[in-house]
C-alpha cells in the first residue's frame, strides 16, 4: 500500500483516540485532544500532497480520502450531538448527505467519472470541484470542530462558558451546515445528466 493511503488511513484510529478523550473529565487531556484534531485535519491535507509528490494518485487513494472525510465529520457531528454541544438534525443532515451524494459518485465512477469531474454546470463545478469552495468547506468544519472541542474543554475550568459560546457555536453551525447542502446539491442535479444517459 502506498504511502500516501497509509496516512489516510492513519486518520481512523486518530479519530478515535480524540473521540475517546473528549470524555475524560480533565482539561489537559482534553486539550490534548484538541491538538489531535487539528493533526487530524492536517493529515487530511498531507495525504494529497503526497500522493501528489510520489505520483501515488490513485482511485484507491481518492475513495479512501472520501471514505475517511466521511467517518470524520459525521463521528465527530454525532459526538459533539451527544454531548449536547450540536442539534440532532445537524448530523442527520450530514449523514443523509453523505449516503446520497457519495452514492451518485459511486455510480459516476463506475461509469469512468471520478467525483469531481462528474460535474456539468458551472455553478456545479465551481460550488463542488472549485478549489475555493472546497478549501471554505474543509476550513469551516475545521473552525467548527475546533471551536466545540475548545468549548467542551474550556467547560471543565468555568461550565458557564458553554453558554457564553453557544451563539457563535451554534452560528458557526448552521453556516457549515448550509455549505454541506448547498455543495451536495449540485451532486444531485448534475448526477441527473448521468443516470439520463443510461437510457439513451
Amino acid at each position: 500500500m502506498s504511502l500516501a493511503n497509509l496516512i489516510t488511513l492513519a486518520r481512523l484510529p486518530l479519530l478515535l483516540i480524540l473521540v475517546g478523550l473528549l470524555f475524560v473529565p480533565s482539561f489537559g487531556v482534553r486539550l490534548i485532544g484538541l491538538g489531535l484534531l487539528i493533526v487530524l485535519f492536517l493529515l487530511d491535507w498531507f495525504d494529497g500532497y503526497v500522493a501528489r509528490l510520489r505520483h501515488e494518485v490513485t482511485e484507491l487513494g481518492a475513495v479512501l480520502d472520501i471514505a475517511l472525510d466521511r467517518s470524520v465529520e459525521n463521528i465527530l457531528w454525532i459526538t459533539f450531538m451527544y454531548l449536547g454541544l450540536a442539534p440532532l438534525w445537524v448530523p442527520i443532515v450530514f449523514l443523509i448527505r453523505s449516503f446520497v451524494v457519495d452514492g451518485i459518485r459511486g455510480a459516476a465512477l463506475a461509469r469512468g467519472k471520478s467525483g469531481f469531474g462528474m460535474m456539468y454546470s458551472p455553478l456545479g463545478r465551481f460550488l463542488v470541484a472549485s478549489r475555493f469552495m472546497r478549501a471554505l468547506y474543509g476550513l469551516a468544519k475545521g473552525v467548527i470542530f475546533g471551536l466545540l472541542y475548545l468549548t467542551w474543554a474550556l467547560a471543565i475550568k468555568d461550565p458557564n462558558i458553554l453558554i457564553t459560546l453557544h451563539p457563535l457555536n451554534q452560528g458557526l453551525i448552521f453556516f457549515t451546515t448550509a455549505l454541506c447542502i448547498i455543495r451536495g446539491l449540485p451532486v444531485i442535479w448534475d448526477g441527473r445528466i448521468l443516470f439520463r444517459a443510461d437510457k439513451t
